[in-house]
């Protein structure tokens, strides 16, 4: 671990330098499969985000910036900035670096954000006023950050065969072999069950649309009278109200005995800046059982993660009993931790 630690950095110094930023004072947020580093520079604070070969497409990256783009052009939500370099005489929003040191081809991706100071809150920690607010972010962020996406932008669709699927982003080749055949059974109950709910909200006007995906407490810093959202690596073409489930679906865990106003709140932030037909809160529940379910495939798929492989099979029995519960009453009680 130290010894990769060492080449992100030396990888972090070589970037650096393709955005004309000297040698700067740089801390590891995160590193496995790829690395976070913060960057204090003299001209500024900035994330710089960095892939080993084969760790993100060309495609998928370039999305996620232009959407950003986005965001910054059309509303007022504060959302990572990306800080463009310029390469042979064109701008470019990231950048390849060559080391020896990486797997063929000895490539690094690096994209560089401006950093955005704020409080950041366990979900332990979030009050009814901050949940609210997120629910605001959030209508915001489907109803004004969806316009004048360039040509040929395309994202992962998370509609029922994005999250169920064997072509979901989520499945993995050992996803059925470390399942039991009780787990199996449940995986295609709560998936089945599912179907016809999600398929004819898909034929809905306005359901689906770019969404964060992910956006769970860790992906969230407080600004003075606002707030951001980070870590947009995931975002999908999705159903705008599974926006909304991450973050549910954590309070189910961590705030059990104050669930029912937490979401509360979050639908009303949400629905004062998008309102919805009568009805729909009630799919919320299905949504949460949805991420619930994705959450066991992110785990199957990440079983060589040292900070995960040795908590995955206990959380994976635990969540699927849990689900198991959701088939019988329609609730999703959650006991299980989140990582």
């Amino acid at each position: 671990m130290a010894r990769q630690q060492r080449v992100w950095l030396e990888i972090a110094e070589l970037a650096l330098r393709r955005w004309s930023l000297p040698p700067a004072e740089l801390s590891v947020l995160g590193s496995n499969g790829k690395a976070v580093l913060k960057v204090q520079a003299d001209a500024g604070l900035y994330v710089l985000r960095l892939y080993k070969p084969g760790g993100v497409t060309e495609a998928a990256l370039r999305s996620e910036l232009n959407w950003l783009s986005t965001i910054h052009r059309h509303t007022d939500l504060l959302a990572p900035r990306p800080i463009h370099s310029f390469v042979d005489g064109c701008e470019r929003s990231y950048i390849d670096i060559h080391c020896g040191q990486l797997p063929a081809p000895h490539k690094a991706r690096a994209v560089l954000f401006q950093f955005i100071d704020g409080e950041s809150k366990t979900a332990r920690d979030l009050t009814l006023k901050d949940v609210q607010r997120i629910g605001e972010y959030l209508g915001k962020l489907h109803r004004e950050g969806q316009r004048d996406l360039p040509a040929g932008f395309g994202r992962t669709r998370l509609d029922w065969n994005g999250l169920f699927g064997d072509d979901s982003p989520y499945a993995s080749p050992q996803e059925r072999d470390q399942l039991s055949a009780a787990q199996r059974a449940v995986y295609a109950e709560v998936a089945n069950r599912l179907r016809q709910r999600l398929s004819a909200l898909a034929s809905e006007p306005n359901s689906m649309g770019l969404i964060h995906a992910d956006l769970l407490a860790k992906n969230i810093v407080f600004v003075e009278d606002a707030i951001a959202a980070l870590d947009f690596e995931y975002c999908a073409w999705g159903f705008f109200l599974y926006d909304l489930a991450p973050l549910l679906w954590q309070l189910k865990g961590d705030r059990a005995a104050d669930y029912p106003e937490l979401q509360d709140a979050l639908w009303r932030g949400y629905t004062s800046i998008r309102p919805q037909v009568e009805g729909q809160r009630d799919l919320l529940e299905s949504m949460t059982a949805a991420r619930q379910l994705v959450s066991c495939r992110w785990l199957l798929a990440n079983l060589t993660n040292p900070t995960v492989s040795a908590a995955a099979p206990a959380l994976i029995a635990e969540r699927f009993a849990e689900l198991r519960g959701f088939i019988d009453t329609g609730r999703l009680q959650r006991q299980s931790r989140t990582l």
